[in-house]
């Protein structure tokens, strides 16, 4: 695997994500995904705000490149991140996390469709991995634990979070600085979750964001550096590479889960085991031969 400036972004973008995902489910204990999504946005829109105005990021011109990156945004992490904590409270972070790592199928046939990226015959074979990992997981008994129906929210994820990827590469080339697109985007992120819970969930807004501000804080920051890291790495690299690098994420996060939700989740062999395969074709997505 070609160790760039890239992938280092892509496995920041990796880690930062898992942490992201393990506070939002602590979080979701406390309120519903839209609030939850909503407060997370705003601390991330706060935290990236404050690293522009303090690194003195520059801004291009406006250009087309804009709506690329605002539609990125509404994609990745708007609509991703509240079908994404959705998929948390049904089936659980560390079944979630894995299935929604399925973007990378979505991303790369776009990439090649629109964006002319030829992917080898390795790559494709890490793609059947990826597959393999998600209907390992996927399989088994429910238990009464959770309904299998439930696993279209994460992969509802997966189909926004593979779309954006196509936004952000399309216009975050043009950012002459990361950082700067990232805040453009998350600004969009937020405008999308947030219209909703003004609208139809402002009555429980201030008791939820009492209860669960601190979790989504974290949730919130970790998110705004994953989205930096995630602007960096498909500035300089394919989105077919760049997207399966960072859907890595799923592996930190069943770790996390496996030692810290223990006692809060189910977590049989079916789900490292998956996550493994999952990851494992993420890699195979990633080399160049």
């Amino acid at each position: 695997m070609v160790i760039d400036t890239a992938v280092m972004y892509a496995l920041g973008a990796a880690f930062a994500y898992a942490c992201a995902d393990m506070t939002a489910r602590y979080g979701l204990q406390h309120t519903t995904p839209f609030i939850g999504s909503t407060i997370g946005r705003v601390c991330s829109v706060l935290f990236l705000g404050a690293i522009v105005l303090i690194s003195g990021a520059a801004f291009p011109p406006p250009g087309a490149h804009y709506l690329w990156v605002l539609l990125g945004g509404v994609f990745n992490p708007g609509l991703f991140a509240v079908c994404f904590m959705f998929g948390i409270s049904r089936i659980g972070v560390s079944r979630a996390a894995p299935i929604k790592g399925m973007s990378p199928l979505i991303a790369s046939f776009l990439a090649i469709v629109f964006l002319g990226e030829r992917p080898g015959p390795v790559q494709l074979g890490g793609v059947i991995l990826v597959v393999s990992g998600i209907c390992l997981i996927s399989s088994g008994k429910t238990e009464g634990r959770w309904r299998r129906i439930h696993i279209l929210w994460p992969i509802a994820a997966a189909g926004f979070a593979g779309t954006g990827a196509i936004f952000w590469r399309m216009g975050i080339p043009a950012f002459p600085h990361p950082i700067a697109g990232a805040f453009v985007g998350m600004i969009a992120a937020l405008m999308t979750v947030a219209i909703y819970t003004v609208l139809f969930r402002r009555d429980q807004l201030i008791d939820d964001v009492r209860t669960a501000w601190r979790p989504f804080m974290l949730s919130g920051i970790a998110g705004a550096m994953g989205n930096f890291f995630y602007a960096s790495a498909l500035k300089e690299g394919e989105v077919f590479r760049m997207v399966s690098l960072i859907q890595t994420s799923p592996l930190i996060t069943v770790l996390f889960a496996f030692i810290l939700l223990r006692e809060v989740e189910r977590i049989t062999w079916r789900v490292p085991a998956g996550a493994a395969l999952t990851v494992s074709g993420a890699v195979l997505v990633n080399l160049r031969l």
